[in-house]
């Protein structure tokens, strides 16, 4: 069965899309501003140029510091592609499934919100999505029309990085039932899926910098060194960060037995996608708890890397996994 993209997209596209830049906006990385061109031809994903872009200005946390119009953004010559996918990370946007008819709303008295919802069958809640109009506004502004690339697509982060999982071969290979979780850095999203389809979708406040804090705090070292430490094989630091963990695998163990009870279906597939230090020790943990193996996917799977450009994301790669997402979200109906 084709997978089809998880589009909680809060702009449309228009037309077909075979070439365009995925930029996740609000990461908040010292690097900059993730961005990754890819291309679809032939029916295959081509990646065609990846990295960290110095762009001017940050997402608007209030609508007051929204007012005007942003920095217009120019991208560096290999990322100019025809069309943009804009995910955007912001503690104002919510991703969640809806328990009822309206749901999706957000609370009166917060700001006014850019919703959208979408349902894969009819027996299952929909996955509603909001971003507060001053943020997708300040964002739709960033690249002005006429000037290459153009916005196509506005998609909240988490909604993004599950394409990376849906659109690649680990995806195929569960015959679409699967548990994968996406680690960003203040919480980890938890999704099950059932013969290609969303079934559930979660949030766990639990990311990859409390594993940092727990590894540094107890070695007494800076938050900077705990990736090494996470990476290390002479120091098993499992007991600093089991407490932390167990937690949200509880949560997984919970999403499994609701696969169980409610879809009539044992799943045995668990993913890991996002996660750029200690995978080794989560995937232990994991197996400790629930006897079953945690298997990390890397957001580039499934996308050819041309020798001919020498473009490789490397180590970065889990910091891309939104900016992947969003380019593959569009892509994917081609």
């Amino acid at each position: 069965m084709k997978s089809a993209p998880i589009k909680v997209q809060l702009t449309p596209q228009r037309r077909p899309v075979t070439d365009v830049v995925g930029l996740e906006l609000g990461a908040g990385f010292a690097e900059g501003v993730p961005a990754v061109r890819l291309r679809k031809r032939e029916g295959k994903t081509e990646l065609v140029s990846v990295g960290f872009l110095r762009l001017p200005g940050t997402l608007p946390e209030a609508a007051g510091a929204a007012e005007g119009a942003p920095a217009a953004w120019q991208l560096p010559r290999p990322f100019q592609a025809p069309h943009a996918a804009l995910a955007v990370t912001s503690k104002l946007a919510y991703l969640r499934n809806a328990t009822g008819v309206g749901d999706e709303v957000p609370e009166k008295g917060q700001a006014d919100f850019r919703t959208v919802s979408r349902s894969s069958a009819p027996d299952l809640p929909a996955l509603a999505a909001g971003l507060p109009e001053f943020q997708a506004a300040w964002a739709a502004r960033l690249l002005p029309e006429g000037r290459r690339p153009t916005a196509c697509s506005l998609q909240v982060s988490a909604a993004a990085a599950m394409n990376c999982f849906t659109a690649g071969p680990a995806f195929s290979a569960s015959a679409g039932t699967a548990v994968a979780l996406f680690v960003f850095a203040e919480h980890t999203a938890l999704t099950a899926f059932h013969d290609s389809r969303l079934v559930l979708y979660r949030e766990h406040p639990v990311g990859y910098t409390h594993l940092r804090l727990a590894v540094s705090t107890q070695m007494r070292i800076e938050p900077a060194l705990a990736d090494a430490v996470l990476d290390d094989t002479l120091i098993d630091p499992t007991p600093m960060i089991e407490p932390v963990l167990r937690p949200l695998f509880r949560q997984v163990e919970i999403s499994s037995d609701y696969l169980q009870r409610r879809r009539n279906c044992q799943s045995k597939n668990f993913f890991i996608c996002g996660l750029p230090a200690g995978v080794n020790f989560w995937s232990s943990v994991f197996f400790s708890m629930m006897n079953l193996p945690l298997t990390s996917i890397s957001p580039f799977d499934g996308i050819e890397k041309p020798a001919r450009n020498h473009t490789d994301p490397g180590a970065a790669a889990p910091y891309l996994m939104a900016a992947v997402g969003a380019a593959r979200a569009v892509l994917e109906d081609v």
